[in-house]
């Protein structure tokens, strides 16, 4: 891996980094990959945690296929079609969120100290 790059967040199907030297974030899930930066990856998570569940798989119903979430990228001739399972899964990816560290204070511990 590159130096520059850092892991942000990893899943058992998904990883995001993030390239300090390109200041791009890499979301890589199952088998597809994503190169955005900040603004652009915001803008995706936003897309994603609006699309209507309900709706589109309601309107495909009819495919052969049982992904019936389209997700565009880019251009009109490309869609990505994602399960309810694949789509919960790339929201939780994309949703974490620091981990707040709780330090101790001497209150905190009880601990009897006894000096020799």
């Amino acid at each position: 891996m590159c130096l520059t790059r850092k892991i942000i967040y990893q899943s058992k199907n998904g990883i995001i980094t993030y390239c300090n030297r390109s200041h791009l974030f890499q979301v890589m899930y199952n088998n597809l990959c994503f190169e955005l930066f900040e603004w652009e990856l915001e803008a995706f998570k936003e897309h994603l945690f609006n699309l209507d569940i309900n709706y589109w798989q309601n309107q495909l119903k009819c495919t052969a296929t049982h992904r019936k979430i389209p997700l565009s990228v880019g251009t009109k001739h490309f869609i990505i079609l994602l399960s309810k399972i694949e789509l919960a899964e790339l929201k939780a990816l994309l949703s974490i969120k620091p981990k707040k560290i709780n330090i101790l204070k001497y209150s905190d511990i009880d601990y009897r100290f006894i000096e020799n």
